[in-house]
């Protein structure tokens, strides 16, 4: 399928050495059809539930109690291990199973491990599939719905590091395709970072989304990325954070931005052999230094668990001296822009990352006098509510609401307001509204069942009915 993609775009008949190789990495098949895996069923609990993972009548199928689903797609190119998507509708959600490479065997997917009661119902969301697939088809305004075809370019694709070729194939030429290595030191970084550097906190421009961003733009263009402002020592690390902790390595500091991704990574193919080839990597620039064995990463780049991986390790990018602490490179209480966004942006970027992560004090102090579009509002109106200042919180998602209509999430959080208010007649239109954009908005029913709970039976109902 990936191959057939590019050959339609007529990448193929000038790059074919090139499309083969790439077909076979981790970023060429990121997204793939589920594919049989041994142990073919498995078995396990967690809390009060029961899972099976089974392979039948060509199919994955994952049970949860007597819940059975069929899988759509498997997510990640099964180095480290694959997670799966089901559709329910038009909607995708992520299963609380995944496949772990390394064990060969079957275990919760990450983030499920607090999840006693474990469902099928954790959405997979447009930003998810953003770095995941190499395009999706998601419908504005909700959480999780997509087009009938959902995924229609599963794998990363050309576009993704190289822009729209359209021109390039009318008239091939260097100067009409973008080349990551000819960019600028901030657009260089960001056509990697705008998969491999999650930080705390991303916050999208005004009327931007995270799929505006295109190779050739720095990341602030379109959203600024926002990490702790002091890592914290520990020995975990998060999956992407790959930048965070090269950037802080010391031969990237020396390197004064010369040392990028690509300086060790070729990302059109991957080494038959992966020991030798790195290594080769680190003698080129440490020529004079005797190594102590046949991999300098083994000891400077050790694997290492990763605090939202789930049962699985990964490489750490920090470069460091042996015995050196390792990072935990995720939220804390102070935030940074990873870099500053333009000047009238600060505020308003900063103030909605700190909303983002919890901490709605600095939110409001920064995001108070920023003036209002629909993140701003709603940010706003979350901490009024939290505040238990419901007639504020009214006030704000309401502006939220009239700037973005369509929008179910920030429709429910003005039903959740109204239902602070005490008006149960608006709350309950607004959550319905919230169901009519998105009818398996779970937290719409959950609301209505407190706003009517003479019906609440009714709601539950209704809603396991639209998930059959």
């Amino acid at each position: 399928m990936w191959i057939a993609f590019l050959a339609a775009a007529s990448c193929l008949p000038c790059h074919e050495e090139i499309v083969r190789t790439y077909a076979q990495t981790g970023m060429g098949r990121s997204i793939t059809r589920p594919t049989v895996e041994n142990p073919v069923r498995q078995e396990g609990s967690h809390g009060s539930a029961r899972w099976v993972s089974l392979w039948n009548n060509k199919q994955l199928i994952h049970v949860i109690n007597d819940e059975a689903r069929p899988m759509q797609w498997a997510v990640g190119s099964g180095h480290e291990g694959k997670s799966y998507l089901l559709q329910l509708g038009d909607a995708l959600f992520q299963s609380p199973l995944s496949w772990y490479a390394r064990r060969r065997s079957w275990d919760l997917s990450p983030g499920y491990r607090s999840d006693h009661r474990l469902s099928f119902l954790r959405p997979a969301t447009a930003e998810c599939l953003g770095c995941h697939a190499g395009a999706a088809a998601p419908i504005a305004g909700t959480v999780n719905r997509y087009a009938a075809e959902a995924i229609p370019e599963p794998g990363i694709t050309c576009g993704r590091c190289h822009g729209d070729g359209s021109g390039h194939v009318a008239q091939p030429r260097r100067g009409n395709i973008v080349n990551p290595t000819r960019l600028g030191q901030a657009a260089r970084d960001s056509v990697c970072e705008q998969c491999h550097l999650s930080g705390s906190a991303r916050v999208t421009n005004p009327g931007k989304q995270f799929s505006d961003f295109r190779p050739g733009l720095k990341l602030e263009d379109v959203f600024s990325v926002y990490v702790q402002a002091v890592p914290t020592s520990t020995d975990r690390i998060k999956v992407v954070s790959h930048s965070e902790q090269l950037a802080i390595s010391r031969c990237s500091i020396a390197s004064g931005g010369k040392l990028w991704c690509a300086t060790c990574h070729d990302p059109h193919r991957e080494p038959v052999d992966a020991v030798a080839y790195y290594q080769a990597k680190c003698v080129n620039c440490h020529a004079q230094t005797k190594p102590h064995g046949d991999a300098c990463a083994t000891c400077h780049m050790p694997r290492t668990d990763a605090v939202d991986g789930g049962h699985t390790a990964y490489t750490d990018h920090r470069i460091r001296k042996p015995g050196v602490p390792k990072m935990l490179l995720e939220r804390s209480t102070d935030l940074r822009a990873w870099r500053e966004p333009a000047g009238a942006l600060r505020s308003r970027g900063l103030g909605l990352a700190y909303a983002g992560t919890g901490q709605l004090e600095k939110a409001y102090a920064l995001l108070k006098d920023v003036p209002g579009d629909a993140a701003v509002n709603d940010a706003l109106g979350l901490i009024f509510l939290r505040a238990d200042r419901a007639a504020l919180a009214v006030a704000s998602f309401t502006l939220a609401v009239e700037a973005d209509p369509r929008n179910s999430a920030r429709r429910l959080n003005l039903a959740a307001a109204y239902f602070a208010a005490g008006n149960l007649v608006k709350a309950k239109a607004q959550a319905q509204e919230a169901i009519t954009l998105e009818p398996l908005l779970q937290d719409a029913y959950v609301l209505m069942a407190e706003i009517e709970p003479g019906r609440a039976e009714y709601w539950r109902d209704l809603f396991a009915k639209k998930l059959r």
